[in-house]
């Protein structure tokens, strides 16, 4: 047997990283001697990650957990391509939760938002708790050090002492659960660009092709996401997140599954034509403008809402205004619906209920956060219903789960996502952070919703494209005692 005397590491080096692993543990080893270079930091945008407050009843809770909650999709690692063997179980890829496809946020994939698919939150504090040497045993000390002096000495390639414990905490966060995640400077500065729950894409387009039996990215833009991961047209995708793909797949369904939160990750089994398949983790940097679709129909208005934004309730109103016309019925559309920023979807819910409980959030001590709606509600007549599917998601849940629980109104459609977590984005300098998740959120009677789901009241059978007129057709037996009519502001002159 030959023995090598190892290499101690630097004296910085080690400092700095046992703090690292006294935040994290030690994390997975193998998993990080075999991920790409984390790329080099770059200057952060002068803009930080907002914050997203909410006019709430707290309960001595502590500021981190007053934040948005990431919407579907959220995964947890950063951009990287890693092999796996042929005949590998592709059950191994999956991840716990990820939806997507409600699937958790894919949300179990980010849904990144998910997370992060997620919205990025302001820490509460700006600064990290510093953990003493002398709370991690010191035999764990020198079997992390070990370890990585194995592998800088006898990996098969050289490897630097950054990347190995970059990586090693991409890995540890990312068993945690599939929203936590470590963000290099570029997954970070992504995240930081979006505040407002813009919607994402990778920039490809997919379709199921009989032939091959396998769905075929047929189109992938030049300078996308998907092309600087090296995805090509032609490749086969065969599962994203934890969603194996078949021919029972809608194009819908997997469209869902792409797209998610600007700044959350999808990771995607691909292959070149069926050969060897490979694990692309792709950030959706590729936003996509949402519009805001209404329509009126026999009397009833009809209002799609695609994402939570900070200004969803004033665009609301406007795309009420102009409708131009009375209508005595509402269906708020959640379909599709990944979330985004928690307070706005209690600003929706606050038009409709007068100073009633939208949802609960829970640290992992158990301290309780209570959001009430605020002001008073300028519909709190108006018959509401609402439609979601199985990729309404986090804030879009919330929403649902207040109207129905307080009666007020009636939730049409299909058994939603089930994402009910809360993550928190902490920076651990100026170009590095980590997505963790601190709490989870319940419905306003203390249902659990993450995992779950919200579940309707009338569960709407066929094709998707008929739910709207189901619903239509079941509101004909509903009173209509009044007429709305929502008149423009007049704009105040200057003279």
């Amino acid at each position: 047997m030959v023995t090598q005397r190892f290499k101690p590491l630097s004296n910085p080096t080690f400092k700095r990283h046992v703090i690292v692993l006294a935040l994290w543990g030690i994390g997975s080893l193998s998993y990080a001697a075999s991920r790409p270079t984390v790329s080099a930091p770059v200057k952060p945008p002068v803009k930080s990650a907002a914050s997203v407050s909410a006019k709430t009843n707290k309960t001595a809770l502590t500021p981190a957990i007053t934040q948005a909650i990431a919407g579907v999709n959220p995964t947890a690692v950063p951009i990287s391509v890693v092999n796996i063997p042929n005949g590998a179980d592709d059950d191994n890829l999956t991840d716990d939760g990820a939806d997507d496809g409600g699937e958790v946020d894919i949300t179990s994939t980010t849904p990144m938002v998910t997370n992060p698919a997620t919205q990025p939150i302001a820490p509460a504090s700006g600064q990290i708790q510093q953990v003493a040497l002398g709370a991690v045993s010191p035999v764990t000390v020198e079997k992390f050090v070990k370890m990585i002096d194995i592998i800088r000495q006898n990996y098969v390639t050289n490897v630097d002492d950054e990347s190995l414990f970059a990586n090693a905490m991409a890995g540890t966060l990312a068993a945690l659960d599939p929203y936590s995640e470590y963000l290099d400077a570029n997954a970070f500065e992504n995240l930081r660009l979006f505040t407002e729950g813009d919607i994402g894409s990778i920039g490809v387009s997919v379709s199921f092709h009989a032939d091959v039996d396998s769905w075929v990215f047929d189109d992938v833009l030049p300078n996308s996401p998907a092309a600087k991961a090296g995805i090509q047209r032609g490749n086969y995708l065969h599962q994203i997140n934890d969603n194996k793909l078949d021919n029972t797949r809608t194009s819908q369904d997997v469209d869902q599954l792409l797209t998610g939160i600007a700044g959350t990750t999808a990771r995607l089994l691909v292959s070149d034509k069926g050969r060897r398949k490979h694990l692309v983790v792709v950030q959706r940097t590729l936003v996509q403008q949402q519009a805001m679709n209404t329509n009126i129909i026999n009397g009833v208005a009809v209002v799609q809402i695609p994402v939570f934004q900070n200004n969803t309730q004033q665009q609301f109103l406007m795309a009420l205004t102009k409708l131009n016309q009375p209508f005595s019925v509402l269906v708020l559309d959640l379909r599709n619906n990944p979330g985004g920023v928690l307070s706005a979807a209690n600003d929706i819910a606050s038009l409709f209920m007068n100073d009633k409980v939208v949802v609960e959030i829970k640290n992992r001590q158990g301290i309780q956060e209570v959001m009430r709606t605020h002001g008073k509600a300028q519909f709190a007549d108006l018959p509401l219903v609402v439609l979601q599917n199985r990729y309404s998601a986090s804030a879009a849940e919330v929403l649902a789960s207040a109207l129905q629980n307080n009666q007020r109104a009636k939730v049409y459609g299909e058994i939603s996502y089930g994402k009910g977590s809360i993550q928190s984005i902490v920076p651990i300098n100026d170009s590095e952070a980590v997505k963790l998740t601190v709490a989870h959120y319940y419905s306003s009677k203390g249902e659990k919703i993450d995992g779950v789901g919200v579940k309707p009241d009338v569960t709407l059978t066929g094709a998707e494209t008929s739910w709207l007129d189901q619903v239509l057709a079941d509101l004909q037996t509903t009173k209509r005692s009044n007429q709305f009519l929502l008149k423009p502001t007049p704009t105040p002159q200057s003279f």
